[in-house]
């Protein structure tokens, strides 16, 4: 007596390019079939079902047009080499879904089984363990080959092997780092035979070349894939205690709200800008601090000023401002200048510093301004003209929502949106309409030259 091993429809295989079977419903069958049969011959195995031949094979008859369910059929006269089932599919296999179709193959298989189960007196509990292995894996064929090492022992190869619906089989080799098993490089799919015989044929080829380049041949040729280096990753830590601190001015902002008015943000944001250059690093190298952190309330509910506090490595200075001061101010360019200075004395006085570099004058500031806010407003005009080419093809309420953004200034915002949402609703644009777009997302990201020479 032999042991139950395999259990799949015929044919087995067939041509990547070409039909299995002449029927479209009996070749997508077969197909979907192929991943079946190896799961569920895999689940069958621990049983040990003792029979008179390893084998339980079925095939399709011939195609009865306008059958609407399907019949199996058990043939217990003794076959030569194997045991036999045969099926009569229904008209709209091909229709089916992959993954219905795929459960359609189980049910007709575990069927076809346990109807041969009692006609030889096997113990039907082994293929209701084989029907639920297939379960578990989703329906799903898929095998794992060993790894090999590379030369240098910094990564594996191994290969992965899946069986798809059209019944052939993807070979891939998955490259992973030795010491934490990260997945690090994946090959190009390479098309096989689907079947678990086949990849165990393929994986024997898997060979390392060098230490970063490995290699497989499924039968017609090398396939070469060649580990990707990342960059060079540094980690740095930053604290008091740390070598690793170097000294540098960080603006991180503060609070604000769309009744500051736009001349005094938009001159406190150039000049706190300009607080990044390499002379304000320079100037702050011999602060006593590695980190000068400044930041500022515009809508502050107290009185105006500049507090400073220690921690860490860090002098973090913040500038209060009531609203009611900025909207007061006569001339708001010259009040965000004001403020910025006073940060600097007070940076200066805590860390005892000799004199902070010059910043640029009133009438550079007050030019920037002006050029900045100018150049947003055109900006927004821009991108208004832009929506409303657009508008026959967006939908209202993301219009809506688009123009009140706008209106809001949040160009930023705007644009990311609007080319995710050109892309998720597969909007048809022109050429012009995207060489607009592409210059508008272009010019809401050019600076202000507020360059300037000299020191005090």
């Amino acid at each position: 007596m032999a042991t139950l091993r395999t259990v799949e429809f015929w044919p087995q295989t067939g041509f990547v390019d070409a039909p299995w079977t002449e029927d479209p419903d009996e070749d997508a069958f077969v197909r979907s079939a192929r991943t079946i049969g190896e799961l569920y011959s895999e689940g069958i195995r621990p049983g040990g079902v003792r029979a008179r031949h390893p084998q339980l094979r079925l095939h399709c008859f011939p195609h009865e047009p306008g059958r609407g369910e399907v019949l199996v059929t058990v043939f217990t006269e003794p076959m030569d080499g194997f045991e036999m089932a045969g099926v009569t599919l229904p008209d709209g296999v091909a229709a089916l879904s992959s993954t219905a179709r795929a459960a359609l193959v189980l049910d007709v298989m575990h069927a076809a089984a346990l109807r041969m189960a009692e006609a030889r007196g096997w113990d039907p509990a082994a293929f209701a363990a084989a029907r639920a292995h297939v379960v578990a894996h989703d329906l799903r064929f898929r095998w794992t080959g060993t790894a090999k090492t590379a030369p240098g022992r910094r990564y594996t190869a191994r290969p992965v092997g899946t069986i798809t619906d059209d019944g052939l089989g993807r070979v891939v080799v998955e490259i992973r780092r030795v010491p934490d098993g990260t997945l690090v490089g994946t090959s190009a799919e390479i098309v096989t035979p689907g079947s678990e015989r086949t990849f165990r044929q393929v994986a024997r080829t898997l060979r390392w070349r060098d230490g970063g380049t490995v290699e497989i041949n499924p039968g017609e040729r090398w396939h070469s894939t060649t580990v990707e280096e990342p960059p060079a990753l540094t980690v740095r830590a930053e604290g008091a205690n740390s070598p690793e601190s170097v000294p540098r001015i960080s603006v991180i902002g503060g609070y604000s709200d769309d009744a500051v008015p736009e001349t005094y943000s938009t001159a406190l944001y150039l000049l706190t800008d300009e607080l990044r250059g390499p002379q304000w690093t320079a100037w702050w190298s011999a602060a006593p601090d590695d980190v000068l952190e400044i930041s500022y309330d515009l809508i502050a509910q107290g009185a105006a000023g500049v507090t400073a506090r220690r921690g860490g490595n860090k002098l973090r200075i913040r500038l209060d401002r009531p609203l009611a001061d900025i909207l007061a101010a006569t001339d708001r360019v010259a009040l965000a200048r004001a403020d910025v200075e006073a940060v600097l004395a007070t940076a200066r006085r805590r860390a005892g510093l000799g004199p902070y570099p010059e910043l640029p004058d009133p009438a550079r500031v007050a030019a920037g301004t002006t050029e900045r806010i100018e150049a947003r407003d055109a900006l927004i005009r821009r991108m208004h003209d832009l929506l409303d080419r657009l508008a026959d093809r967006l939908p209202a309420a993301l219009l809506a929502s688009l123009r009140s953004e706008l209106d809001d200034g949040r160009t930023g915002d705007v644009m990311s949106g609007l080319r995710s949402w050109l892309a998720h609703l597969g909007v048809p644009v022109t050429e012009a309409e995207r060489a607009e777009f592409e210059a508008l997302a272009a010019t809401r990201q050019q600076p202000i030259d507020m360059t300037y020479t000299g020191t005090t």
